[in-house]
């Protein structure tokens, strides 16, 4: 798609006959927002992924009436794991109520992919408890590049385990009785903005930095199901030159 295309995703779709559509779940919360989930809007999908972020449930049911041909699914998986390593198949029977907090579940892993659902001493929790999303299998990266300190601390072997996992810090619900694997939220500060990772403590460090303060809290603003629009922060000074924050800030955030 074009720069202008991709400001109408909707008219996209039919002008280009899509038959496939793969995004973050940020731009089904847009199309939704500008009302363009109507029925039957999108008859030439059969395939509907989501990836990178959270997916609420009333996109996901918006979306299957909009494309109502096409599968629709939730994909998981970080870039340690080489992206999308877990799946769930949306089903308007079933769905609604294997949801939680309004999100879509991410479902069984792929082929070959173990899960682990850890406490925080990295042993297994019971069914039906919740705990840290642990994974391993061909899809597990090396770790990170020259940077063995972050590889020591996020690429673990478990007690009573004898191969490599990476820990997410997702927290998620070991499933019971059949149920799928829901994603419950992160065990950190990290927080998803379009489907792009933000760690806000690194944001409150820089803001301490810049702004001369010893007390900075950044918060993810205005929450949505998938993270949040934005980032609003608070500083613990009496006055600040806040345009001359913001220019050292954009020098070196993204």
């Amino acid at each position: 798609p074009s720069q202008k295309q991709k400001l109408v995703p909707a008219s996209y779709v039919n002008e280009s006959r899509l038959s496939i559509w793969f995004s973050v779940p940020s731009t089904g919360m847009l199309l939704a927002k500008l009302r363009k989930l109507r029925a039957d809007a999108f008859p030439s999908l059969r395939l509907s992924l989501f990836c990178g972020e959270a997916l609420p449930a009333e996109v996901a049911r918006a979306w299957a009436a909009a494309a109502p041909i096409s599968i629709v699914e939730n994909l998981y998986g970080p870039t340690e794991l080489t992206i999308a390593c877990t799946l769930y198949r949306w089903d308007p029977l079933r769905s609604p109520a294997e949801c939680e907090q309004g999100v879509v579940p991410i479902g069984e892993p792929f082929p070959q992919m173990e899960v682990l659902v850890a406490d925080d001493a990295l042993r297994e929790v019971a069914p039906g408890e919740i705990g840290e999303l642990l994974m391993t299998g061909p899809q597990l990266s090396l770790g990170y590049w020259r940077d063995p300190a972050r590889t020591a601390a996020a690429f673990v072997v478990p007690p009573e385990r004898d191969r490599v996992f990476y820990r997410t810090g997702d927290r998620v619900r070991r499933p019971k009785d059949g149920a799928p694997l829901v994603y419950l939220g992160r065990v950190d500060h990290q927080i998803k903005i379009q489907g792009y990772r933000v760690e806000l403590g690194e944001i409150e460090a820089a803001l301490r930095e810049e702004a001369g303060v010893e007390a900075a809290i950044a918060v993810g603003w205005p929450r949505n199901a998938g993270g949040a629009d934005g980032v609003v922060a608070f500083l613990g000074a009496d006055e600040l030159d806040l345009d001359a924050v913001h220019a050292r800030l954009a020098a070196r955030l993204p």
